[in-house]
């Protein structure tokens, strides 16, 4: 399947891909995460039928138990079978943590040159966090897309680094060390992004184009992708704790009119509350 937008750009999701990752063999999702899709996107999908499929993968209805139950959904009480998890999240919500999970499990966590999984997974769990704290007040319908986008909108960093060697890791390097903004950097040695390589996945992948589109726009102000402001206030989160984070206040007033001090609670909570979440991940 090729994307709205990325049909509209001439841009086939397959061709860029082997330019970009040459040889590299792309992870397939599990059967279960699939059919678990397919189902919510049905037009009579019922809350039963999709408990019972997300049951016969034990690890899916563990990850998606232990996420629903973290400080990152503040549940008002325990969640303690996949049904009742169904039900508590929607379809969009359970679409948005089986995505995750799904992600989560294909991506290599194994190290390369610049990549670690760890210090990877805890600043894509800080920005989900945040993304879906910012979303409940600025935009509430947002909210399950602004935490799956937030989460995985840099997911191409572990492929990229596993597949292209030390070239790549170099520029992460050189990312983590504060010479630049990892898309200019990028933009600058190959012509392409993470963002355009995640969206070309998406593609791949045959994920929402909804979720393509947020990735693909969560550092652009392109009026043509349909990113929720969350995701793109969450984006200015660096991989260090605190880093990137006066930028956000800033936007966050300039565009959503969020004072400084409601601003720097969302982050402190969310900050607490990504801990658990991300070693779920990493």
């Amino acid at each position: 399947m090729v994307l709205g937008f990325l049909a509209r750009r001439k841009v086939d999701p397959e061709a860029e891909l082997r330019k970009v990752l040459g040889d590299y063999q792309l992870p397939a999702f599990r059967k279960t995460v699939l059919r678990v899709l397919e189902e919510i996107r049905r037009p009579d999908a019922g809350a039963p039928a999709i408990a019972e499929l997300i049951s016969l993968d034990p690890g899916m209805s563990t990850g998606l138990l232990k996420m629903v139950n973290s400080a990152a959904f503040s549940s008002a009480r325990p969640i303690e079978t996949v049904a009742q998890a169904v039900v508590m999240l929607g379809n969009s919500g359970v679409e948005s943590l089986v995505l995750s999970i799904g992600v989560g499990a294909a991506l290599p966590n194994a190290p390369a040159p610049g990549f670690d999984s760890r210090q990877f997974w805890s600043a894509a769990a800080r920005r989900a966090a945040t993304g879906r704290a910012l979303a409940e007040i600025i935009e509430p319908s947002s909210k399950a897309l602004s935490f799956s986008a937030s989460l995985l909108e840099d997911m191409a960093v572990p492929l990229l680094a596993h597949s292209r060697g030390e070239r790549y890791g170099q520029i992460l390097k050189a990312w983590h060390h504060g010479d630049g903004e990892l898309y200019s950097l990028e933009a600058s040695e190959y012509g392409w992004t993470h963002s355009d390589v995640a969206s070309w996945l998406c593609a791949s992948w045959g994920l929402p184009e909804r979720l393509s589109e947020a990735i693909a726009g969560h550092h652009s102000l392109d009026s043509e992708l349909q990113c929720p402001i969350a995701v793109q206030l969450a984006a200015c989160l660096g991989d260090e704790q605190g880093q990137g984070s006066e930028e956000l206040i800033a936007l966050a007033k300039e565009r959503c009119g969020l004072e400084e001090d409601r601003t720097v609670e969302i982050l402190r909570e969310a900050a607490e509350r990504a801990a658990e979440l991300g070693a779920l991940f990493g």
